[in-house]
């Protein structure tokens, strides 16, 4: 039992790790977001061509910041304890 609490904890800290990073190239530089390596960006169907400049890129920044938001919190409530 304790390994398997061990294995989800880990499981989730790469996943919060992984968050963070997009979260924090999708708000400081869209562009640079879209220049990450396949493996560790979460791009799914967006285009670096639409989403790169404008309103495109302020979309990224702002889930950026929402996602960076959340992780927040959620650090918050866990540490809260």
């Amino acid at each position: 039992m304790q390994v398997i609490r061990i294995l989800i904890s880990c499981l989730t800290l790469i996943a919060v790790v992984v968050c963070g990073i997009n979260a924090a190239f999708m708000l400081a530089s869209p562009r640079a977001w879209f220049r990450l390596p396949g493996w560790l960006k979460a791009q799914g169907s967006l285009s670096e061509e639409r989403y790169r400049h404008g309103l495109g890129a302020l979309e990224i920044r702002f889930v950026g910041a929402v996602i960076l938001a959340a992780l927040a919190w959620g650090g918050y409530e866990i540490l809260s304890y």
